[in-house]
């Protein structure tokens, strides 16, 4: 997997490589493609400083941060809530 992020303020569209159509990148969204899927337009575009390209390593072991209590493990971490804040008294 290759992950690509938009460097750029605006959003981008990208083909990628053979029949696999296109990519739409967000204002500095970032989103991870099949490594066969890099496109000649994508390179030049990491050349220009318009995105970033990195290699996103397969885990082949689920993230032991989101295991639940019942050994089950769960699509997104659970992120801790903040405390509401207590107004100071004048």
């Amino acid at each position: 997997m290759i992950e690509i992020r938009n460097l750029t303020f605006q959003p981008l569209a990208l083909h990628l490589a053979g029949d696999a159509g296109g990519i739409h990148l967000r204002s500095r969204e970032i989103k991870a493609i099949a490594a066969e899927q890099f496109s000649d337009e994508i390179r030049m575009a990491a050349e220009r400083g318009f995105v970033s390209i990195s290699d996103v390593p397969v885990r082949t072991q689920p993230d032991p941060r989101v295991e639940t209590a019942n050994n089950e493990h769960i699509a997104e971490p659970m992120v801790d809530q903040a405390k509401p804040r207590k107004r100071r008294e004048r």
